[in-house]
């Protein structure tokens, strides 16, 4: 239970936990579609039994925030500039924390194994489909979308 209320809103000082039971073999992919805000940070944990057990993650966000993966306390960054598709290339499950982040369309996807554990935080840039990227500020400070 929350022990503060904003009004019709929880202060929010309890940590929100949401356990599922997924189907992971290999070659799994989940999508997942907030009804509401997606909170700031995440942290994803995929327990099993079963050492082989993987699978890729999407999120699309409302927003054009972008997103990085955390492992271990330390940035993942996302796969190399991919020409042939003109955008981040896709994530070919090499390593747990491997990513991209689809700018546009805002979906950050990201190849999640057995007993690893990722984190999601924003990240200070404004991505676009072609290999540009700004801080929110810079973007900003010169018109924005104008």
């Amino acid at each position: 239970m929350d022990h503060v209320w904003d009004g019709f809103y929880t202060g929010q000082t309890r940590l929100s936990r949401f356990p599922i039971i997924v189907y992971a073999p290999r070659g799994a992919t989940y999508d997942i579609i907030y009804t509401g805000t997606p909170p700031k940070k995440q942290k994803y944990y995929l327990d099993s039994q079963d050492n082989s057990l993987e699978m890729i993650v999407r999120i699309a966000y409302p927003g054009a925030e972008s997103r990085q993966i955390l492992k271990d306390g330390q940035r993942v960054d996302m796969n190399q500039w991919d020409e042939a598709i003109q955008q981040y290339g896709e994530v070919q499950r090499r390593f747990c924390g491997e990513n991209r982040f689809i700018g546009v369309k805002n979906i950050l996807e990201f190849y999640l194994t057995k007993g690893c554990v990722l984190q999601i935080a924003p990240r200070d840039a404004i991505q676009t489909m072609v290999r540009m990227e700004w801080t929110m500020n810079e973007f900003f400070s010169n018109g924005g979308t104008t």
